[in-house]
């Protein structure tokens, strides 16, 4: 897994320091995972997979698949146009109205093209 690791950051142009930052870990927990002394834990893990949404799941755990999520599967609107972020709220007010007694709204996701995202709960 750590070769899966190093590769993504790579990829990324992310540093192993600021990696270390961006999780909120140690740096010396970084190194570790990274040289092969110690194997990522389950919050390591976790934390990598929310902080970078691009980041497929399967291929780090397993090494199957491809290293990135396919964003159009979990982006429709991707498949038609780009949306702006002021769109959004549209969308959102007209899924509101078509939306039956019987389903709420709960959590929307924004995930945006530089790996970031937001999480929305109503």
């Amino acid at each position: 897994m750590k070769d899966r690791i190093k590769k993504y950051i790579d990829y990324k142009g992310v540093s192993a320091g600021e990696l270390a930052v961006i999780l909120d870990v140690e740096r010396s927990n970084i190194s570790h995972v990274l040289n092969g002394r110690n194997m990522p834990g389950a919050a390591f893990i976790e934390k990598l997979l929310l902080k970078f949404p691009d980041l497929d799941a399967r291929w780090l755990l397993t090494g199957d698949g491809e290293m990135l999520v396919d964003t159009e599967i979990y982006n429709p609107i991707s498949r038609h146009e780009e949306m702006p972020v002021t769109g959004i709220k549209t969308l959102i007010k007209e899924k509101e109205v078509s939306i039956t007694q019987d389903k709420k709204l709960e959590r929307i996701v924004l995930l945006y093209s530089d790996g970031s995202f937001d999480d929305y709960k109503k």
